[in-house]
């Protein structure tokens, strides 16, 4: 089946590297596509599995000083990609479950039967479809001003679409947020699976914690789950999100103001775009 994995990761998350190639080789050990592993200046390696660490900064002589955006990464491993349709992950999305290979592929081969079809979001966290579709398969059409349209969470992309809505500067967040508004202008065609069907903790094609770290701690379901495959962390490197302190008021302040210049650039973004189209 002609796709590829990508698994979106920065170097200083390379201690969940481990955990999650090691649930994979449990959970989804028919996967015969190839994974990236979006990392920085690391190479990574797991043994029987096909993973290909991009080093994105190392290849573009980025000095270990400097800061690359979200984005920025990310362009440059879909660049390094050759194939058409990707399935985007992330290093925290810890399996907990078999993997629906069998579905997941019949996906990739209904995107490549049918060019415009451009997403096919997997799971019920992220963007909700509420049109029907043509195209059976428990897929409904995603409507163009769903708040989420584009999200990181688990999902068939094809490369050139992800290429198109990446603006380099933009961090993770505003890449979901305003690449959904952009996304929204272009109106490409994305689909989701029915969330009648596909449900969590329910039933699930790719079930998996969402997500094990949140806001740079570990998320307290991921205990449990490592406890059972023998995974040992130190948990006070990072913490648990539980005890993270509050955000002080000055500093949440400082985040809505910082804010404000990227909603108004992303509006004269918005406003080109229409123009263009």
């Amino acid at each position: 089946m002609n796709y590829s994995i990508l698994i979106n990761t920065c170097d200083k998350f390379e201690d969940c590297w481990n955990p999650f190639f090691k649930l994979w080789s449990i959970y989804w050990p028919n996967c015969n596509a190839p994974i990236y592993l979006n990392t920085e200046y690391k190479s990574y390696s797991y043994s029987g599995l096909n993973i290909i660490p991009v080093k994105g900064c190392q290849t573009h002589h980025i000095p270990q000083t400097k800061r690359i955006t979200w984005s920025q990464c990310l362009k440059w491993a879909l660049e390094k990609i050759d194939t058409d349709i990707i399935l985007y992950m992330q290093e925290d999305y810890f399996l907990k479950d078999m993997v629906k290979n069998e579905i997941v592929e019949q996906y990739v081969k209904l995107m490549h039967e049918c060019p415009s079809i451009q997403c096919i979001h997997l799971t019920d966290q992220a963007a909700i479809a509420d049109k029907q579709s043509t195209y059976g398969n428990n897929l409904k059409k995603v409507n163009y001003k769903q708040r989420y349209r584009v999200s990181c969470q688990a999902a068939l992309w094809r490369k050139e679409e992800l290429l198109t809505i990446i603006r380099e500067y933009e961090n993770a967040w505003e890449f979901e947020e305003f690449g959904s508004q952009r996304s929204a202008i272009i109106k490409h065609e994305y689909l989701a699976v029915d969330n009648n069907w596909v449900q969590l903790d329910n039933f699930e094609i790719i079930p998996y914690i969402f997500t094990g770290i949140i806001q740079g701690r570990w998320y307290e379901k991921v205990v449990s789950l490592f406890e059972k495959h023998n995974i040992n962390i130190n948990y006070n490197i990072r913490g648990f999100i539980s005890s993270a302190p509050r955000k002080s008021i000055k500093k949440r302040i400082k985040y809505r103001l910082n804010k404000f210049p990227k909603i108004f650039r992303n509006y004269i973004e918005l406003y080109r775009l229409k123009k263009q189209l």
